[in-house]
């Protein structure tokens, strides 16, 4: 005997019932389908996902497409107008200053003791427009209670002297911190407590700088690409600026052809981009490998140092420049989701970048028609964009970079 069908839903159908299991293995196939998705772009969710589709590339407008010779020469001219981009001016550095002088006094008001010292990106001017600012209270006033009470007095102060009115107290974190928003600027604000390694780590940082003038451009590419994908945090396993600018020093320490003088980093910028996805994405032995930026960069066996993690052997490993003892990305716990995000972006930018080397040609055998004119200019330097295929900007973030 056929079952008898329900009530179909739409424009009249009807549908036979499905069984239980029928429905279960469609659910199945929709969630694998999901998170088949999910791997292949690495945005973790439907918002991040419709985010990307609207973001700008506000940037490529700056670049000279059509005096390009070669690829490579293309790849490096966006990368280098996407830092001039979306590095920070002068003014809007300064502005932040005017913050921390601000929030300085009204702590030091309570505390007069305290030496308030910035660290991190804010130091190293590797920071995003809507970055945090990382701040450090070094006092021995503060010593002499629990520093979970000095924490949450601090939000007290904040609020009382109209810093915000938005602030949490993280104090069960590994360096516990005042987190906040404040009034004027809305800037996102992080305030640990003696804690003097950070502010060690940004001059290091800022000497690497000067050694090896490539990083900038590979930190900060790098920065929004995982800022994008919530990857950016070291509290939901993503990873931190320091362990950024790490991998960076130790990609370029260790890449054979700067190595050997062959190339100039500072003229390849975008070479080196798809080469550091490449790397990262595809070839480093996560399982056995470590990294190092001592005595030139070295690599180390993860296995003979007792770093080795048998439950998660994918946890990549980075010895501290300050502290050898310390992996300073032991916390990264979602490093095969970067991984992955990684080694999809090097196929989709290898994938547009084929794409634009073909225009290159057919424009240099003329035979290559615009039929847009310059009524489509705009939209033609965005569809031109070779890191707009992994990565953007929304139009808050244009607006932030816009008035500064």
């Amino acid at each position: 005997m056929l079952p008898v069908p329900s009530p179909g839903k739409g424009k009249g159908r009807d549908r036979p019932e499905l069984d239980v299991d029928v429905r279960e293995g469609q659910k199945q196939n929709g969630l694998k389908r999901s998170a088949e998705m999910m791997e292949e772009d690495g945005y973790a969710n439907k918002k991040q996902r419709t985010d990307a589709s609207s973001r700008l590339t506000p940037w490529a407008r700056d670049v000279d497409w059509d005096n390009c010779r070669n690829l490579a020469e293309l790849l490096h001219q966006e990368v280098a107008a996407f830092v001039r981009y979306i590095s920070p001016t002068p003014e809007e550095h300064e502005v932040r200053g005017m913050v921390i002088t601000i929030i300085s006094r009204a702590i030091q008001s309570t505390w007069p003791d305290a030496r308030i010292s910035p660290f991190g990106s804010y130091e190293t001017k590797l920071y995003l427009p809507l970055g945090d600012i990382d701040l450090v209270v070094e006092s021995r006033m503060m010593e002499n209670y629990e520093k979970r009470q000095v924490l949450h007095k601090l939000a007290q102060v904040l609020r009382k002297e109209n810093i915000t009115d938005n602030v949490q107290v993280i104090a069960k974190a590994k360096v516990p911190i005042v987190k906040f928003v404040t009034s004027h600027g809305r800037f996102a604000v992080d305030i640990s407590l003696n804690q003097g390694n950070g502010v060690k780590a940004g001059r290091i940082v800022n000497r690497l700088l000067k050694q090896l003038p490539a990083l900038q451009s590979l930190v900060m590419v790098i920065k929004l690409f995982l800022s994008q994908r919530s990857l950016n945090e070291v509290y939901t396993g993503g990873l931190g600026s320091y362990a950024i600018v790490c991998m960076a020093v130790s990609f370029l320490q260790m890449h054979p052809k700067i190595r050997a003088g062959e190339i100039n980093p500072s003229e390849n910028l975008g070479v080196l981009v798809m080469e550091f996805f490449e790397l990262y994405g595809h070839y480093f032995n996560y399982e056995n490998t470590g990294i190092s930026l001592r005595h030139g960069g070295t690599y180390f066996n993860k296995l003979a140092r007792g770093w080795s993690d048998f439950r998660r052997p994918s946890l990549l490993s980075i010895e501290d420049p300050l502290d050898s003892s310390n992996d300073i990305s032991k916390s990264s716990f979602n490093m095969t989701r970067i991984r992955k995000i990684m080694a999809g972006a090097h196929e989709v930018l290898a994938a547009v970048a084929l794409t634009r080397s073909r225009i290159l040609m057919s424009k240099a055998r003329g035979q290559y028609t615009d039929l847009r004119g310059s009524y489509g200019k705009a939209r033609e330097d965005d569809d031109q964009s070779i890191l707009g295929s992994v990565m953007g900007v929304t139009q808050e973030v244009n607006f932030e970079v816009t008035l500064s």
